[in-house]
This record gives C-alpha cells, structure tokens and sequence, in this order.
C-alpha cells in the first residue's frame, strides 16, 4: 500500500497488508549517469525535492506529488507531454522481492522480461523495493494559463498539441468554458508566481473557493450549471517561469471521485464531443471540470499507453455527490473508442477486457504465473483485472 491516493481496491487485501512507509528516502544520486535511486516508499515530494537540491530534475510528472515511487509507478500515474511519457517510463531500474523472498534486479539489460511489465505491475509480480529513475540537470518551465472556448479548444487540439511540449486542458461541464495550460522550457529568467498569488489562486479560489462551492452543489444540485459558469471563469490568464516540480504540481485538496481513460490520440476530439453531448441531452449535473492530456506511446505491457500515443480524459464528481450513472454513460463513451482505464482509478472492465484492450496482456499475465505461481500477491482487485 502506498499513500492511499488509488480510487480502486488495487491494494485492499483479504490478508497481509505491507505499508513501505519506513522503506523511503534517497538510496543514490548518480548525475554522471542521470540516475537516482529511491526506496520505494518514498513520497515523490521528498524525490523531487531532493533533486533540486542537487540541481536535478524527473523529466516529467503529474499534477501531484502525494503518492510514493512504487505507488505512482506500478498504477501508471502519468502526467502530460508531447514527447515525454508517464512516470513509469522514466524508470530505468528496479528491484523486486518475489514470492520465493528472491530479490529480483531487473532493466532494459538485466531480466528485461521483467523489467518490461514490472514498471507498471500493479502489485502483481512482487513487492518493489527500489526503483531507479532517468533524471536531467534542472531546467526552467515557462507556464502559460489561458481560458478558452471549447470550440477554440477542439478546432486547436493539434497544433497546441503539437507546439508545446506539455499541453492539458479542463472543460467545465454545462459551459463551453476550458482552461489551457501550456508549458514549455525555456532559458529563462527565473520568475516565479510571488507569495500572495500562488496562496490566493492555488489554494484560496482553487480549493477553499472550489471547496465551499462543490458543497453548495452537492446540497443544491440544481445549482450546478450556474456555479459552473462561476467557477469556469475564476481564473484569470497568467504566465510565470519555474522549476519542473513547482510547475507541474499542485496542491489538490478538493476531495472527490474519478475515472479516467487513456484513448488513442487521433479519437480523444470525438471521445470529448461525444461526453459533451451526452451531459447536455442529460438531466446530470456535474461540477467538476473534465480533463485532457496526452502522452507518447510507451513499451510497458500494461501501462495505459502501452504501444500508442494516447490522450486521457478524466471524468470527476465531488464526494459525497452521485457518480455511478455519470461514470456509466462516461466509460460506455471510452470502451466505443478503444479506451483503457487508469488502473488507479474508477473502472468496471475485466481480465477479458483487458486482454484485448493490451496486446501484452498474455505476457504480462505468464510472467506472472511464472514469477507467483501461488498468488501469494493476489487479492480480488487482482483476481477481477488479471483473472486468478
């Protein structure tokens, strides 16, 4: 079990339950190979924080940095970006207690069997007990924030797309409202949101503000398309310069329940219009923005971009608020188009899904069978998404 951030019951367990939170911290840092190596309990906070001190930097990430290393990797936590992949791709080593109580070292050269589905294991294959990432000499991230239409949005894709090296955006559901982040490296200066700012727009409007108004939503449903057109426009256009770390993450404290699926990226315009219109000609009401992001395909057995350049939609409710028939029309939307689901995340596919939604499922599960032949690591999640 990781930092608990998983939506589903990947970790849940009918026996032993093993928490890696005294396995954490900085095993190595090595920036003439462009490594670190980390336990895996370790938070990627105190990863991205010990990099910078050392003048050092992931390549990528996503929006939080709450989870531990072997959580984020094994679920394949991912964030955004036109060449650069998901958090388990960045991976260039790690190692593996097996269910024999073997410690399995494995890479692109030693047991790269294992290597090639461990990244994104699920917990399936053992316990990971260190892992070992690329990293780059820090660099500097020019962040662009801008609203824009949803048409605007959609008639762009492809060029924003293409012109930045990370771009996302979130729709409002019940506006034709989006918010577009941009950000691309640049050799500076250095200028940083001030204080007050950042206080003021990452925490105060997005979670105190956003905090209070879900819970009026929740209270009054019918409220929803109103508020939404407020908070669609809480934000203003803004531009800074800063590390990686301080540009891809955010805090998040907004409680609330998700799923997400990775698309091809050719279908993710027809995916996102088809949402759109099915909310519309709905009577539901949603007040948490819809999120879209890309990146390159991968060579992970099960990661979500597994053999394919994907885009993710993300689909959100506030705690507390209905999400079963919202998710239901939402992920008939994602399976028409070939999607698969965050394996960290809200979804109700099975073995039999997955083994046509992945190529390398057959891999992924022989290995498996080869490396627990006993199931000592299985649990009903497991069961559900690998079969027995």
């Amino acid at each position: 079990m990781g930092s608990g951030h998983s939506f589903t019951a990947a970790a849940a367990t009918e026996g032993v339950l093993i928490r890696p939170d005294r396995l954490g911290g900085i095993r190595a840092i090595d920036p003439k190979a462009g490594t670190v190596t980390v336990e895996a309990g370790t938070r990627l906070r105190t990863l991205n924080m010990a990099l910078a001190q050392q003048g050092l930097s992931l390549t990528n990430m996503g929006d939080i940095m709450e989870q531990t290393a072997a959580g984020a990797t094994s679920t394949g936590t991912h964030g955004t970006g036109r060449a650069s992949g998901a958090i388990a791709a960045q991976l260039r080593g790690l190692e593996l207690v097996t269910a024999d109580g073997s410690l399995l070292r494995c890479s692109a050269t030693q047991n790269p069997e294992v290597f090639a589905a461990a990244r994104v294991g699920l917990g399936a294959l053992g316990v990971v007990s260190a892992l070992t990432f690329a990293v780059e000499p820090m660099f500097l991230l020019a962040a662009h924030e801008a609203p824009m239409t949803f048409d605007r949005v959609t008639a762009t894709f492809d060029e924003l797309h293409a012109h930045n090296e990370h771009f996302e955006f979130y729709w409002f559901p019940h506006t034709d409202h989006c918010n577009t982040l941009r950000n691309n490296r640049t050799v500076g200066p250095h200028a940083p949101l001030g204080r007050f700012r950042t206080w003021f727009e990452d925490e105060f409007l997005s979670n105190n503000v956003f905090q209070a108004l879900s819970s009026v939503c929740r209270a009054v449903p019918a409220a929803v398309p109103a508020i939404a057109r407020i908070t669609s426009q809480g934000l203003s256009a803004r531009t800074y310069t800063d590390i990686p770390y301080k540009v891809f993450t955010s805090p998040r404290r907004v409680r609330m329940i998700e799923m997400e699926y990775a698309v091809p990226r050719e279908a993710v315009l027809d995916t996102l219009r088809e949402l759109k219109a099915m909310i519309e000609h709905s009577d539901l009401r949603i007040s948490f923005p819809v999120e879209v992001r890309t990146t390159p395909a991968d060579d992970i057995a099960l990661s979500t971009a597994s053999g394919r350049d994907s885009a993710y939609v993300a689909v959100h409710v506030y705690r507390g608020m209905p999400h079963q028939r919202y998710f239901a029309e939402a992920e008939r939307i994602f399976v028409a188009h070939e999607g698969r689901p965050h394996w960290g995340k809200l979804h109700t596919q099975d073995a039999a899904y997955f083994a046509d939604a992945y190529p390398r499922f057959g891999e992924f599960t022989a290995l498996r069978d080869r490396l627990d032949p006993d199931r000592r690591f299985t649990n009903a999640y497991l069961r559900t998404v690998l079969g027995d």
